[in-house]
């Protein structure tokens, strides 16, 4: 089993132990690595799972299904396609539910081997312990939202939308994308529900101000929009 190096490039997170998550990574994903056929999820527990609000594990995270649901495309039976990206996306050439050749290439080859009707539990599974180290750190009623803010612009990028968030609600922290202690402590002295609607308007604004300096980004400004008010619908209402 390979494994997965999750070192985000935008990240500057303190005292996070890279081995440590990667082995988490790969404990999570070794059950897709087993012959075609025989994916432990079928089609209809996979569908049961994305209709329901996201529940925590024993751990604590958050169900990751309706990311999958959000980044995936699907093919005429319903299942994850793989699909090419756009000219001007950032994120390589090839993607399956967010999971790129780029970025993720070692989880992209392996999930783009597996049977289509597994694909989607095995994307689940590697973002739930792709976001882990950061998600674990949110306070409970974050946890669902974080998840996908993390997954969608990285951890390091989650962390400054949080940062701007929490001075935008009069804590003073450091918009440096390390999620420190005493970013930490901020979040706790604001209410989830604020700082999720903080965080968010955000990033609205660093994507209208990335699209004024990159026209040839303004094409994918509908997409995020829906994608960044979707997810406050969905996980920032309380």
């Amino acid at each position: 089993m390979a494994s997965f190096d999750i070192k985000d490039p935008y990240s500057k997170f303190n005292q996070l132990d890279l081995d440590m998550t990667n082995n988490a990574i790969k404990n999570e994903f070794d059950a897709y690595t087993r012959a075609p056929g025989q994916g432990p999820m079928q089609e209809m527990q996979q569908q049961e799972a994305m209709n329901t609000k996201p529940q925590l594990d024993q751990q604590g995270l958050p169900d990751p299904y309706q990311t999958v649901e959000w980044e995936g495309r699907k093919d005429k039976q319903g299942n994850l396609a793989i699909y090419k990206l756009p000219s001007g996306d950032q994120g390589g050439s090839y993607e399956v539910a967010g999971i790129n050749d780029k970025y993720h290439p070692e989880a992209f080859k392996a999930i783009s081997a597996l049977p289509a009707q597994d694909r989607a539990a095995a994307a689940a599974e590697y973002i739930k312990a792709y976001t882990a180290p950061f998600v674990s750190q949110m306070p409970e009623a974050m946890r669902p939202f974080a998840q996908d803010l993390a997954f969608n612009r990285g951890m390091g990028g989650a962390t400054k939308y949080i940062q701007q968030g929490l001075n935008t609600l009069g804590q003073n922290v450091p918009i440096d994308g390390g999620l420190g202690p005493k970013t930490l402590q901020a979040i706790g002295m604001v209410q989830p529900q604020a700082l999720m609607r903080a965080a968010s308007d955000a990033q609205l604004q660093d994507e209208y101000r990335k699209a004024e300096i990159d026209p040839n980004r303004r094409k994918f400004i509908p997409g995020l929009e829906a994608r960044i008010r979707n997810r406050l619908s969905a996980f920032g209402q309380g």
